[in-house]
């Protein structure tokens, strides 16, 4: 095989258009953007329930006041 050079089997990504090596189940590039993405929305997920957790406890420790006269 003198002359010819030796190449791994490379697959293009359907979605980013990247080349891959053939052996790996994925494209490595998408499959880092969706753990980017899981990331992001389990981040947004506790935040919004740590928000209606603090607001409900502030409630709690207020009494459930609604700010009117007593």
């Amino acid at each position: 095989m003198k002359g010819h050079p030796v190449t791994d089997p490379t697959v293009r990504c359907e979605r980013c258009d990247r080349p891959y090596p053939a052996e790996l189940p994925g494209c490595p590039n998408c499959r880092r953007i969706r753990q980017t993405n899981i990331a992001i929305a389990t981040t947004m997920i506790l935040l919004v329930l740590f928000a209606i957790g603090g607001w409900f406890g502030i409630q709690v420790f207020t009494g459930f006041s609604t700010g009117g006269a007593p």
